[in-house]
């Protein structure tokens, strides 16, 4: 497998298990899960609101054919989570892991570092 190819969640195995899952469920659900998600992150984030904002106003899902830019609460979630930086997303997985297991009862991953 090239590496270069790689999807930037594809290079954490904890956000790629979590696309995985995400890809697969109805598209409510899929709605939900990111609407909690977006609730979560300015809670993450050490930037201001107005900036966030910025950052996620400035993607158009409609430039992109990705699964994910149909939907546009879950293009703004996932894009949110691509702006974050490492350690800042190392503390939103376990609030995406608590949104993934209300939304469905499945845990996408474990947290046993």
């Amino acid at each position: 497998m090239c590496m270069k190819n790689l999807r930037w969640y594809d290079k954490d195995k904890y956000l790629s298990a979590f696309m995985t899952l995400l890809q697969g469920l109805p598209e409510d659900v899929q709605s939900e899960v990111a609407v909690d998600i977006l609730l979560q992150v300015p809670k993450i984030i050490d930037k201001d609101f107005k900036t966030f904002i910025k950052i996620v106003a400035d993607h158009n899902p409609k430039q992109y054919q990705r699964w994910y830019d149909k939907n546009p609460n879950l293009h703004t979630a996932i894009e949110s989570i691509r702006q974050l930086t490492p350690v800042q997303r190392e503390k939103l997985l376990s609030s995406i892991s608590d949104i993934i297991i209300k939304h469905t009862n499945q845990n996408p991953f474990e947290f046993g570092k």
